[in-house]
């Protein structure tokens, strides 16, 4: 099987000859730090929130580290912009979010809030060079739904007191979000992408930064009808602890949920509960691949292929990243445990 072959049969709940390995982003200090040679990966974004490198750059770049590491995915950002008061690179190139919102009433969405044209030229010409050179990779195009650019945008201290004093500005900010990943989703699955993989962090450690009720009336009906038209499969993202938001989460008919953050959930729990309806990617503690040693590297991955990827629908990944503070050994040594307990007899079966 192909590294695309693999992980849209785990998706699918279908047998995989190996468990593939997905990340969201792979910082350029620790990729050329396993790969041997400098990797360069321009994460960065122009204002109007399209790459800024070129399509063969972006492509390139991260196979570098996908053919040491087995790594499966290569990803290509495709969201809009967020309006905060200021925005720096970080040290890989990929743009931080420094400071508040910008959006915080109604006349700051009126004269703020501009969005890009979703069949803008050069964007699409960058997307379908990145995808002419993706080879047997699968490619994850990466937006936001509408909520966690809205709360990006708005600041939570913003958005906290408006979810009492106006949430019809928060449900008009998410919608315009949210209809212009609408729009440029079909753009993206007609330039060939596998894979729709949508980050909107809604949840502290503690918990999802707002009730199952206000999403259910506010963000779910809008996102749950702009993912219904998608046509590949549905990758969600949320860091924290989104337990007392899954029942409402999966209404959005997702393929998978990421990345079931380790200190916060219980991803053997979530399996028994949720395993049938939605494939897990996740969770190997990226503090420990900070601070452990290989050995409890390899434990720790031979444990979650054993316990979680015994039953399928299982895609192995970090808990949010491989960043720059991670010992190569360490990252090393999740590549070799997935390989040497990730693999597994392909049966004739029919998708569970």
């Amino acid at each position: 099987m192909t590294p695309r072959e693999r992980v849209l049969a785990a998706l699918a709940h279908r047998d995989v000859d190996q468990i593939p390995w997905i990340e969201g982003i792979v910082g350029n200090g620790i990729a050329s730090a396993v790969c041997g040679e400098p990797v360069d990966v321009q994460w960065s974004v122009a204002p109007d929130g399209f790459p800024t490198a070129s399509g063969q750059q972006l492509a390139e770049e991260q196979k570098k580290t996908n053919r040491v590491l087995g790594k499966a995915n290569l990803q290509f950002c495709a969201f809009a912009p967020v309006f905060c008061d200021r925005v720096r690179p970080a040290d890989d190139g990929s743009p931080v979010l420094v400071g508040d919102g910008l959006v915080k009433t109604r006349r700051d969405f009126e004269q703020l809030f501009r969005l890009p044209s979703p069949t803008d030229g050069r964007f699409v010409a960058t997307a379908r060079e990145f995808i002419a050179r993706k080879e047997d990779y699968c490619a994850c195009a990466c937006v936001r739904l509408g909520i966690g650019a809205t709360l990006l945008s708005m600041g939570i201290e913003a958005f906290s007191y408006a979810m009492a004093d106006d949430p019809q500005l928060i449900q008009d900010i998410h919608d315009a979000y949210a209809d212009w990943t609408a729009a440029v989703v079909p753009v993206l699955e007609e330039i060939g992408f596998d894979v729709i993989w949508a980050f909107d962090d809604v949840a502290f450690n503690s918990g999802p930064m707002f009730s199952p009720a206000f999403y259910r009336e506010r963000i779910l009906p809008k996102e749950r009808a702009v993912a219904a038209t998608f046509t590949r499969p549905l990758i969600t993202h949320s860091d924290g602890d989104m337990t007392p938001l899954l029942d409402a989460w999966l209404e959005l008919g997702q393929q998978a949920i990421h990345p079931l953050q380790p200190d916060v959930m219980d991803i053997d729990s979530v399996q028994r509960q949720y395993g049938r309806r939605v494939a897990l990617v996740g969770n190997i503690f990226m503090p420990n691949l900070v601070h452990n040693t290989p050995a409890q590297i390899e434990a720790e991955v031979r444990q979650r292929i054993e316990l979680i990827g015994a039953g399928g629908g299982y895609i192995i990944s970090s808990s949010n990243s491989l960043t720059d503070d991670m010992k190569p050994e360490n990252v090393l040594a999740m590549r070799d445990a997935i390989r040497k307990y990730g693999q597994r007899r392909v049966s004739a079966v029919a998708p569970r």
